[in-house]
Order: C-alpha cells, then structure tokens, then sequence
C-alpha cells in the first residue's frame, strides 16, 4: 500500500507543475521600455513596446504615468506585428522621484486588452530650472508606492507559479519518501548459548 501511494504522490507532482505552466504560458505579456532611465523634466523620452492589439476594434496605446487612468502623455496606434514607438516629453510639473509608465490599451467593447498594461520605471532627477534637490533619498532600485505598482502586475502570476512549485516538490519528497523505504523487520531475540 505504501508502493502505491509513493508512485501515486511521485507522478502527481507533475499536475500542479502541467497547470502552473501551461497558465504562465498562454499569457501574452506586453512590454514596455523607454531609451532613458532617469531624465530631467521637459526631456524628450522614447518608449517602444510589443505585444499590443492591431485589431480594428482596439483602441490606440496610451502611454500614461503612475495609473491606468493617470495622466497621459503620448497616445500611438499599434503597428503591424503589434510594435508601439513613439516620443514623449518628461511633464515639467513632476518632482524628482521614481514613476511608473504603463502602457494601456482597450478592446472594441472597452474591456483591457489581456496582458497590458506594459510596464517599465523612469527616474526624474532635478526640476524644470534644473535646481537640485537637496536630500533626496536617491537609489539605484524603485521603492515605494511606484515600485509596488510596477510588480503588482506579474506577482499573482508568480505567486501561483512558486506555489505550484512548491507542491510539487512536497509531493515528489513524500513520494520518493514512501518509496524508498524498507520494510522493517522487529528483531527477534536469540535465546541460547
């Protein structure tokens, strides 16, 4: 019985890992990614992405700041073989900080088309008059509420793959576990000279 439970759990382990990829897989993600990380108010700033709608329907990509519905500051149609490129200016209005850019994009019916938005980060250093800011906690990685927000997308998704992954391994160890295990015998005691 202990057999067959073992090779039971060792090949269950492969459904929870079958689920987890073909889900992670089947989702097109669209990207998003501009030609300068950190820029200065009023700059110009290339974005390009892939991966969005060229159907009739769909409406052309916003490219927006912090939120889906944040402010937007360049709008392009997607291009054959779902490419997106276009130029946009830093506002002058932003303080120095990180900030998230999503790229958004709607379906005929105005539903969010699946796998968007596209996300990346960009860094404003200075102001408009180029005047420094004196202490600004400056780091080499996002943090706060932009870098929450740029992750806030893939992490439901990679919460599921490391959970999936998980089982699996607990499965294979119980499995193997039951399997590799010899019957014990009690040993009897010798009576005698």
């Amino acid at each position: 019985m202990r057999r067959k439970v073992g090779i039971l759990l060792v090949f269950g382990a492969v459904v929870p890992l079958a689920v987890a990829s073909v889900a992670w897989a089947c989702g097109v993600l669209a990207t998003l990614s501009v030609d300068k990380k950190v820029v200065s108010p009023g700059e110009t700033v290339n974005a390009t992405g892939r991966n969005y709608s060229t159907a009739a329907g769909a409406s052309a990509v916003a490219i927006r700041l912090k939120t889906r519905d944040g402010q937007v500051v360049a709008t392009t149609a997607a291009q054959t073989g779902g490419g997106i490129s276009t130029d946009f200016v830093v506002p002058a209005s932003l303080s120095p900080g990180w900030y998230v850019l999503l790229a958004t994009q709607t379906n005929a019916n105005g539903t969010q088309k699946s796998g968007t938005p596209g996300r990346t980060t960009l860094r404003v250093q200075g102001s408009a008059q180029g005047a420094a800011v004196a202490g600004a906690p400056w780091s080499s990685t996002p943090q706060g509420p932009a870098a929450s927000a740029a992750s806030a997308g893939g992490s439901l998704s990679l919460l599921a793959l490391l959970f999936a992954g998980s089982l699996s391994l607990a499965m294979l160890a119980s499995g193997w576990k039951l399997l590799s295990r010899k019957s014990r015998s009690v040993a009897q005691p010798h009576f005698g000279v």
